[in-house]
C-alpha cells in the first residue's frame, strides 16, 4: 500500500510549484494547486534507481538503451493493449520539446495547426512561436461536460490543416476520450492526409476504473501520428525532463530524430532512464492505488462544491488530477476568482481563461494529499461567502 495522504514538505527542494510563485506575483507563501505536478512521493523503486545508478561515480555522455525501450514497450501492452516493435519508441526531453520539433520537422511556417480549446496553452505556444496557425476547434460544453464539435471539426480540416494537436486525455476538462472518438479521429486525420500529435501524457491517469486508448492503437490504420508519453505525471517526474515518443511510421521516427539533433538532443541523461525503467518496471500497483486516491479525491471536491460553494461546479474528470472548475453563476471571470484566492486566502489556482474559450473557468489540481486539498476548498468555500 503507497501512503497518498503523506505530506511532504517541499520547501527547500527547488520546487516551482511551491518556490517560484511569480506568476502570482510572490516566490512563495501561496497553498499551491497551479502547476500540474503532484505532492506524492514517487514510486520508491523509481527513487532506488536513481541512488543505484548514483553509487556509480562516472555521469558522461549516456543514451536510452535497449532494456529501457523494452519496458516502456511492455508498459504500453500490459497497461494500454498496445503492441508495437520497440522500434517505435524513441526517449526525448520532454513532450512539449518534442511537440515543438515535430512541428518544425513536419510542417512550414504559416502552415495550420488544429487545437481543440480549451486546452494546454504551451500548444498555442510552438504553434505561434513558429509562424504557424492557430486554428481553434472549440469543445463543445453542455450540461456540464465536453465533446467534440466533429461538424466543425470536418469543416476546418477540410480547409487545409496540416497538423492536429490532439489531447488524451484532455488538459484541462479531464475527457479521457472513447476508443470509438480517437479511431474517429485517426480516420479523420487520414482521410484529409492531416499529421496528428497526440499528446497523451496523462494516459496512466485515469479515473472511476475507466480506460485510456492511445492513437498508436490504430497505426496499422493511418501512421502519420506520434504520440507524447512520459513518466512525469504518472510518478511526479517532471524534474528529471524525460519522456518517450511513440512513432510508429519508421521514416517519421528518423525525421524527428534527425530534427532533435539539429539542437543537440539526443537522448534524455542517465538518471532519467534508469527511472523510466523503474516506474515501467514496477509501477502497476502504484499507479492503479493512485488513480483509486485520486478517484475518490475527485469525488470529494465536488461533494464539498455541492454542499458548501455555491456558484462553483466542477466538471466530473474521467482522467488526469487536474479538475476544472465553472465558476460562471458567480458573475466573476476565472481571471478575478484566481486573483481573490491570491490575495485574501493565500491560495493560487489556474485561471481558466489562459486555455482558451473558458473566461469563467479555474483549474485546480488535486494531486495533493487530502488535508492539502481541504484547505483550497475552504479557501473556496469563505471566497463565495463574501460575495
Amino acid at each position: 500500500m503507497y501512503d497518498f495522504d503523506q505530506v511532504h514538505d517541499r520547501m527547500g527542494s527547488d520546487s516551482i510549484k511551491w518556490e517560484k510563485q511569480l506568476k502570482f506575483g510572490q516566490m512563495s507563501g501561496l497553498t499551491p494547486f497551479w502547476i500540474a505536478d503532484t505532492d506524492f512521493a514517487t514510486l520508491p523503486e523509481a527513487a532506488q534507481a536513481i541512488h543505484n545508478r548514483a553509487d556509480h561515480p562516472l555521469f558522461g555522455y549516456s543514451f536510452a538503451a535497449e532494456h529501457t525501450y523494452k519496458a516502456v514497450s511492455a508498459w504500453y501492452e500490459r497497461r494500454h493493449g498496445l503492441k508495437l516493435p520497440v522500434s517505435a519508441y524513441s526517449a526525448a526531453h520532454g513532450v512539449v520539446t518534442s511537440m515543438w520539433f515535430t512541428l518544425r520537422a513536419f510542417t512550414q511556417p504559416g502552415d495550420k495547426v488544429l487545437v481543440f480549446s480549451p486546452v494546454y496553452d504551451p500548444f498555442f505556444a510552438i504553434i505561434g512561436n513558429q509562424g504557424r496557425e492557430k486554428i481553434d476547434c472549440p469543445l463543445t460544453y453542455e450540461n456540464n461536460e465536453y465533446s467534440i464539435n466533429w461538424t466543425d471539426l470536418e469543416q476546418n480540416l477540410a480547409s487545409g490543416v496540416k497538423a492536429m494537436i490532439f489531447c488524451n486525455p484532455h488538459n484541462p476538462t479531464g475527457n479521457v476520450w472513447s476508443a470509438e472518438d480517437v479511431h474517429r479521429i485517426v480516420l479523420l486525420c487520414k482521410q484529409y492526409d492531416v499529421l496528428l500529435m497526440s499528446d497523451e501524457i496523462h494516459g496512466d491517469v485515469v479515473l472511476y476504473g475507466g480506460h485510456y486508448t492511445s492513437a498508436a492503437k490504430f497505426a496499422d490504420e493511418y501512421d502519420r501520428m506520434i504520440v507524447y508519453t512520459a513518466i512525469s505525471k504518472t510518478f511526479n517526474m517532471a524534474g528529471l525532463e524525460s519522456s518517450c515518443n511513440i512513432i510508429p511510421n519508421p521514416a517519421m521516427k528518423a525525421k524527428q530524430e534527425a530534427c532533435m539533433r539539429e539542437a543537440w538532443l539526443m537522448s534524455p541523461n542517465c538518471i532519467a532512464t534508469a527511472a523510466i525503467d523503474a516506474c515501467y518496471t514496477y509501477g502497476d500497483q502504484y499507479v492503479d492505488e493512485l488513480n483509486a486516491y485520486l478517484s475518490g479525491s475527485a469525488d470529494y471536491v465536488m461533494e464539498y462544491l455541492e454542499k458548501n460553494v455555491p456558484g462553483i461546479k466542477a466538471v466530473k474528470p474521467q482522467g488526469t488530477y487536474l479538475m476544472w472548475l465553472d465558476c460562471s453563476a458567480l458573475g466573476k471571470s476565472g481571471t478575478e476568482v484566481t486573483a481573490a484566492l491570491v490575495k485574501n486566502y493565500g491560495v493560487a489556482v489556474g485561471d481558466g481563461s489562459v486555455y482558451g474559450n473558458a473566461e469563467h473557468f479555474i483549474r485546480f489540481n488535486i494531486g495533493c494529499p487530502r488535508q492539502t486539498l481541504e484547505k483550497g476548498l475552504e479557501a473556496m468555500a469563505k471566497y463565495v461567502k463574501t460575495l
